[in-house]
């Protein structure tokens, strides 16, 4: 609390009357204030906002109550018992005079602090007032930035739906969708840690590299392998991004996918029959240095009545009004009650009709994809670029397979290629399989049977880094040719591993499996497939101008 002896000055307004000068004269003997400041009563106004701790003293007050309410730190001093409908009137303090001096002092000292801490709160009013203005202002300008990054994003493209819920004024959650150069389609949901503005930040970089990167036709292993290493710069140490992006062809028949840290993708039928669970095999962006980071891809085959449903946790996570989470079985039985896109309205109000008015606590957000073709149209041709014919062969020992990305690296070699941009992805999953089935089969013996087991895909890529980490001898061999005059890329690679049944991977069996698509995807993309040496070596082709190419 305030006291009376730091009460700097005090207004008295009064009315001449003797009963006025008997009270001025004792406010005086207090020495309640350093300074007395006399007024009329005629110049007081209730309107007007006091400057100092104001005393009315007056002997009729009826002349004070004839005007509107004053304010809570005014005293009003009277020589008579005020009715009641005058107390109404009147929002300050009132004393009737005569009235004890210690009492006295200590109601002018009440009407001093009351003062003193109204300035105060109206100074914090207008501190918070400013402030808040400062922050609106700030968040319009946030706004205005996150539509002109998300501008590009193709959220209209007619074979997709999306619900995208923030829990607070800005996403956490991330949703992109853009078209490739070869009439292919990108999209990927992403969820950075917490909710707000400070995870939504991340969204900018996230955002504008993966727009420039499809606009390249890059495959999503490329794109995930720099957004990790951007994330990992950019992101504290208690912050991350988990992500699933995928890449749709053409026709809508092949499928490209990564998924660190999300809930597994579902891929169902027109029925809402669960054909796959994309589970997570990666750790989420901005968690692993890039030296550790792996971007390997899962390709799958697709029918066009197929369609992906791509969600982050807040789905999943959802509460209901009893506080029980949606789950993952309730979440996939309410798909399989509306599978279609046209059925997506009745989905989503299936979701709020759960949650009721249980307010969010988690971004919540969710996207269903048809699998079919995507009708975004062939590129413009690019301008026809002559170059010489070139030839060049790698032998990468094993330590170099255990330092280097060695499919990006080839295909960064490969950059200058006349027409080359709108093949990069296909290309990028050629030599991925390729060089993976050397690898991992050649010369790091794992089975991919074990694959079938629940817990099978984390165990297999765990036993991949743990042999891959302890390899000391042995060597993959990749050699690439190139003749102009056909645009034709030849590749070669070989193994100095163990050699492997080719009959594991014929394609007849492969329906029901989850591996070994790797070797049916070469089939179906690369030109003049050849094995040698019982799966050793292995020799392909691949036609970069599409008319002469066996590719789809």
């Amino acid at each position: 609390m305030l006291q009376p002896s730091k009460q700097a000055v005090i207004d008295i307004f009064h009315d001449d009357s003797s009963f006025a000068a008997n009270v001025v004269a004792e406010v005086q003997r207090l020495r309640v204030a350093r300074k007395i400041r006399q007024r009329k009563l005629a110049t007081w106004s209730a309107a007007e906002q006091p400057p100092h701790p104001t005393l009315l003293v007056t002997a009729d007050a009826a002349s004070v109550l004839t005007g509107t309410m004053a304010c809570t730190e005014q005293l009003l001093i009277v020589p008579e018992p005020l009715t009641i409908k005058a107390l109404s009137r009147w929002s300050g303090e009132v004393v009737e005079w005569p009235l004890h001096p210690m009492h006295f002092s200590r109601r002018i000292q009440r009407v001093c602090n009351a003062f003193n801490t109204a300035g105060q709160l109206r100074a914090v009013r207008e501190s918070l007032f400013w402030h808040n203005r400062r922050v609106e202002r700030e968040y319009e300008l946030i706004e205005h930035i996150f539509r002109n990054a998300l501008s590009r994003n193709y959220l209209d493209y007619p074979h997709i739906r999306t619900l995208l819920t923030p829990a607070a004024k800005f996403n956490g959650d991330l949703c992109l969708v853009t078209p490739g150069p070869q009439g292919g389609l990108y999209v990927m949901m992403a969820d950075f840690t917490g909710h707000g503005l400070a995870p939504a930040t991340g969204a900018l970089p996230l955002s504008q590299a993966f727009f420039a990167m499809a606009d390249r036709g890059v495959s999503i292993a490329e794109m995930v392998t720099e957004f990790n290493y951007r994330l990992h710069r950019l992101l504290p140490n208690d912050m991350f991004c988990a992500c699933f992006i995928l890449e749709l062809s053409a026709s809508g028949e092949r499928l490209s996918y990564w998924n660190g840290g999300m809930p597994p993708a579902l891929v169902y039928d027109a029925e809402g029959t669960i054909r796959h669970r994309l589970k997570a095999q990666h750790m989420a962006l901005g968690v692993l240095a890039p030296d550790d980071f792996d971007a390997q891809l899962v390709t799958i085959r697709t029918e066009r009545s197929d369609y992906i449903a791509l969600y982050t946790d807040g789905v999943i996570e959802l509460l209901s009004q009893q506080h029980e989470f949606l789950g993952a079985e309730t979440f996939e039985r309410y798909l399989a009650d509306y599978p279609s896109l046209t059925d997506f309205e009745r989905l989503v109000a299936k979701l709020e009709s759960f949650r009721g008015n249980q307010p969010l606590h988690d971004d919540l957000s969710l996207a269903v994809l048809q699998c079919c073709p995507t009708q975004l149209g062939a590129p413009d041709e690019e301008t026809e670029i002559h170059t010489l014919p070139f030839s060049f062969e790698s032998r990468l020992t094993s330590e170099d397979l255990q330092q280097l990305d060695v499919v990006s690296a080839v295909l960064g070699v490969l950059g200058r290629l006349p027409k080359l941009r709108s093949h990069r992805t296909t290309i990028y999953l050629l030599l991925a399989e390729a060089f993976n089935n050397a690898l991992e089969h050649g010369l790091l013996g794992l089975d991919s049977r074990m694959k079938n087991d629940p817990d099978g895909f984390a165990y297999y890529y765990q036993l991949r880094a743990e042999r891959l980490a302890a390899l000391r001898e042995g060597w993959i061999t990749m050699r690439v040719d190139y003749h102009p005059h056909e645009h034709y890329l030849k590749f070669s690679l070989a193994h100095s591993g163990e050699p492997y049944d080719l009959a594991e991977f014929d394609q007849d069996s492969q329906l029901q499996r989850t591996y070994g698509r790797g070797v049916e995807l070469l089939q179906q993309l690369a030109d003049n497939l050849q094995w040698h040496a019982n799966g050793q070596r292995v020799e392909f082709g691949y036609y970069l101008n599409n008319g002469n190419s066996s590719a789809r």
